[in-house]
């Protein structure tokens, strides 16, 4: 069994209670599938947390906007952006550069755009785009086929993204499946494609403000939403004076 989650945001708490949930669950590794920074307060413990504590870890369209900039982003989103750069981004003429600070940096240098498996491939946005483009339940809905069609002809078996910070499963036959937490799965049969959004742990658009990651234990993919102190974050957004303060009404609303 191993663990999936992706989009962490800077939201220690949400990574906090995240890591403490998936270790108890005993997995044989934690996978990430990036933009483990934007939007929130703490991009420096994340980095550290997520490095520490996953095997693989993916370059998101955030982390990589904090390293060489973007101009697909809104105001409020690249706000964040330069505020993280800001503190993550060594100065070769500063004596105030730490190693931390480089390492950190080096390692969001070092983070590949996709990681394939067996037949599983992993990905922040989507197979055929992994870092910017968006797989979405209204693409079903919208009748994109040949979107569709393109992407899973990336995909050899199972595909696991985040991105839309909205979980689900996408299957070959255009069906969006969208899980009960825990009490439900998806049984991944052999040659049945599948492409699955394992939500977001730090900035949830569901209408679920708990965290969620998921499983992936043989065939059975569950999803699973973790409770954490959201006040604790949102406080913190507010007082650094720079974070828009938006993104901390996302946090409470799920939304």
């Amino acid at each position: 069994m191993f663990v999936v989650f992706s989009d962490v945001h800077a939201n220690r708490e949400a990574l906090s209670a995240v890591l403490e949930a998936a270790t108890k669950l005993g997995p044989e590794k934690l996978i990430c599938l990036g933009d483990i920074v934007g939007y929130g307060p703490d991009p420096e413990w994340c980095i550290d947390a997520v490095q520490g504590a996953c095997q693989v870890v993916l370059c998101g369209n955030h982390d990589f906007a904090v390293l060489y900039g973007s101009n697909e982003f809104t105001e409020a989103a690249d706000a964040a952006v330069r505020y993280h750069r800001g503190l993550l981004m060594p100065r070769l003429s500063s004596p105030q550069t730490t190693p931390e600070q480089q390492r950190r940096w080096d390692f969001l240098k070092g983070l590949a755009h996709r990681h394939v498996e067996d037949d599983m491939l992993f990905v922040h946005g989507s197979p055929r785009n992994p870092m910017t483009e968006y797989i979405r339940e209204m693409d079903v809905k919208l009748g994109m086929k040949k979107k569709l069609a393109e992407n899973f002809q990336q995909v050899r078996w199972l595909a696991f993204v985040g991105h839309t910070h909205r979980p689900g499963v996408l299957t070959e036959s255009l069906q969006f499946l969208k899980l009960q937490p825990e009490s439900e799965f998806y049984r991944a049969e052999a040659g049945e494609k599948a492409i699955i959004n394992v939500g977001s742990v730090g900035q949830p658009r569901d209408g679920d403000p708990r965290a969620c990651f998921a499983t992936v234990d043989g065939r059975e993919v569950r999803l699973h939403r973790v409770a954490y102190d959201v006040e604790a974050t949102t406080r913190k957004i507010e007082r650094s004076g720079v974070i828009p303060p938006e993104f901390a009404d996302r946090l409470r609303t799920g939304t």
